[in-house]
């Protein structure tokens, strides 16, 4: 049997003297979508955090892929995490950005393929992000999801700030990374969670 995409065993997460994962245990397997449930302050983002390498816990262990999650830090190409909200540089058009995150992922691509991502999430070319909506930033990420193709995406709340046309490019993209990978999405809309997740994953409780 294949080991699952991701392995949370018995992490706990404090920041200060405040614990904000406590023994919390996760497996996510390949072309699953898990929505992590739960209201603000659970530690739904700490989790993506700890997952994407990002953090370590102070306990338990986090494997990616079958392998150890630090021996995957200079991997991090494959796990692609968008944050609420997405980070940018804000004087570089939505296509610069796009480029300059690619090259720094060393999957360098060209403005035309730039370019295309963004007409396909609805962007317009020449506009910097300083000048975007919350949404607009929303669908930048999007682009930057589909030209990086990781084999596991974290989210967080990323249906906030989008409209219809933005929601429905957002499941596509879901739907495209879980036929090879798995997704796992921090959210407190039920709703969503039921429209995209194989299963949820409730964290009230759990910090």
């Amino acid at each position: 049997m294949a080991d699952p995409f991701v392995e949370v065993q018995n992490v706990w997460k404090r920041f200060g003297r405040q614990w904000v994962l406590r023994d919390l245990s996760l497996a996510v397997e390949r072309g699953e979508v898990v929505a992590l449930l739960g209201p603000n302050g659970v530690g739904k983002t700490t989790l993506l955090r700890v997952i994407a390498t990002l953090i370590r816990p102070q306990r338990g262990t986090v494997r990616l892929f079958g392998k150890p999650a630090r021996a995957l830090e200079a991997e991090r190409g494959r796990i692609a995490l968008v944050a609420n909200p997405p980070a940018f540089y804000r004087h570089l058009s939505g296509e610069e950005n796009l480029e300059q995150a690619l090259a720094l992922a060393g999957k360098p691509i060209s403005r035309t393929q730039a370019l295309e991502a963004m007409a396909r999430v609805g962007l317009p070319e020449g506009r910097t992000v300083a000048a975007y909506s919350s949404g607009m930033r929303k669908r930048l990420a999007l682009a930057r999801t589909l030209l990086a193709r990781p084999r596991l995406l974290l989210l967080d709340e990323p249906e906030t700030a989008l409209d219809t046309g933005g929601r429905e490019e957002l499941v596509r993209v879901i739907g495209e990374v879980a036929r090879e990978g798995a997704v796992v999405l921090a959210t407190h809309d039920h709703g969503f969670a039921a429209e995209v997740a194989t299963r949820s994953f409730a964290m009230e409780g759990k910090a």
